[in-house]
């Protein structure tokens, strides 16, 4: 366990949770003893992050017996957000619980480990996995014939949920995450011309196309769509990846960025940003407050009026592909409501973290961006002040949002050509 220290302006965001508590630790003070060792502290708070990037700390009390006495284990959680899932949270307290009896002499992590199994067996606690039912997996059968989308899905198992990617072309990664509420399909324009160039992966976030679909809202957060693409990066083992984001896939692949930099050796930012917290645009604020009111969301006929060039029925038909009921419209519907708007909303504070990181990265960035998007009119302006070596301005005449839908070929030939002046 790689203890660390969080900021005060982290913790003012959080809300403390006491998960585990023991009242009489020095009964067993050899124990204690290797613990305050592990630690270094008789007294006070250690904290760490666990592999869920959840935050935690282990609080320690002297009585005056040479030795802690008291220990409390708290989670850090958003604070204008519920807990994360419970699952989550048991698999980080048994990471917590082998860690104990790593550093101590008396007791053995096999043992751990037999209590947790019997403490599941027993009562269903300690459940490390996606509960029986809470996720929902899209019938194959939906997917069939996609016009002008013939390419077989791959698979990765990220925190055990499937999620689903297409790859073509061979060469160095040029990953492109699609954002809300759409799926890998948007990048089809795209595909075909940029595989000559590299090895093209688009994958499906998880709620979104092929992947699977947690039932549950707490399921969802920005600081889970980052790991979870992260992780995904790493189970495939990506170096030297051109980044391609637009609307969320920007969100998250700009964290990513922030996180591993050295995967990363391009990027390419359309229509998208890593918000702070401020200044949003109210074509954003009304798109937010009218899908927040919705309990299913029409994305076939969402795509036809957002999309400015003609959408066929087909065509459109494929965006509705993975939700054949709103029960599989978990993430979609939430993930306006994801976006920070405020300064203490969650993820603001980590995006400002990951901003004076971006700031430090000397990689070439280009930002394709059409002008016929309202939503995200001064988000190019904003990365420009973040990235120290942007190309000139490049905006797509005519196209909307959706700029893969719009100018997918146009941006492609525009990409290939700066990849080809920046090596």
């Amino acid at each position: 366990m790689k203890f660390i220290t969080p900021t005060a302006e982290e913790l003012s965001y959080l809300r403390a949770d006491p998960l585990l508590w023991e009242q009489e630790l020095d009964v067993r003070p050899e124990v204690a003893e290797d613990i305050e060792k592990a630690t270094g502290i008789r007294a006070g708070r250690v904290y760490w992050r666990s592999r869920h990037d959840h935050l935690y700390c282990l609080e320690l009390a002297d009585l005056g017996r040479g030795r802690p006495s008291l220990a409390i284990v708290y989670g850090f959680w958003d604070r204008y957000e519920p807990r994360p899932p419970e699952h989550e949270i048991d698999a980080d307290l048994l990471d917590f619980a082998l860690w104990v009896g790593e550093v101590s002499r008396s007791i053995d992590p096999a043992d751990v480990e037999r209590v947790a199994q019997y403490a599941r067996a027993q009562t269903g606690r300690v459940q490390v996995t996606w509960p029986e039912g809470s996720v929902l997996r899209t019938p194959d059968e939906r997917f069939s014939n996609l016009p002008g989308f013939p390419y077989e899905p791959r698979y990765v198992e990220v925190e055990g949920l499937r999620m689903a990617y297409v790859e073509q072309g061979s060469g160095d990664p040029i990953l492109m995450l699609h954002g809300e509420p759409t799926w890998g399909y948007l990048y089809r324009h795209m595909i075909p011309p940029l595989s000559q160039a590299g090895r093209v992966i688009v994958p499906d976030l998880i709620g979104f196309g092929r992947s699977d679909k947690p039932v549950a809202d707490n399921a969802y957060s920005y600081k889970a769509y980052v790991r979870w693409v992260r992780k995904f990066i790493e189970e495939l083992d990506l170096q030297g990846i051109t980044l391609v984001g637009q609307d969320w896939g920007g969100l998250i692949g700009l964290r990513v960025l922030s996180q591993i930099p050295e995967r990363f050796r391009r990027l390419v930012a359309m229509n998208t940003g890593i918000p702070d917290g401020r200044a949003f645009s109210e074509a954003f604020m009304n798109w937010r407050r009218f899908s927040q009111r919705q309990s299913e969301l029409d994305v076939p006929a969402m795509l036809k009026q957002a999309v400015r060039r003609p959408l066929s029925d087909a065509e459109a038909a494929a965006y509705g592909a993975p939700f054949p009921s709103r029960e599989y419209q978990t993430a979609a519907l939430l993930f306006p409501r994801l976006v920070p708007i405020r300064p203490d909303h969650p993820g603001a504070y980590d995006n400002r973290v990951a901003i004076e990181i971006l700031r430090t990265l000397d990689l070439p960035v280009l930002l394709p961006w059409a002008d016929g998007d309202p939503v995200t009119r001064e988000g190019e302006q904003a990365l420009r002040r973040i990235f120290r070596n942007c190309a000139p301005p490049l905006p797509i005449a005519g196209a909307g949002h959706f700029i893969q839908e719009d100018a997918g070929e146009e941006v492609a030939a525009h990409l290939l050509r700066w990849m080809d002046s920046v090596g």
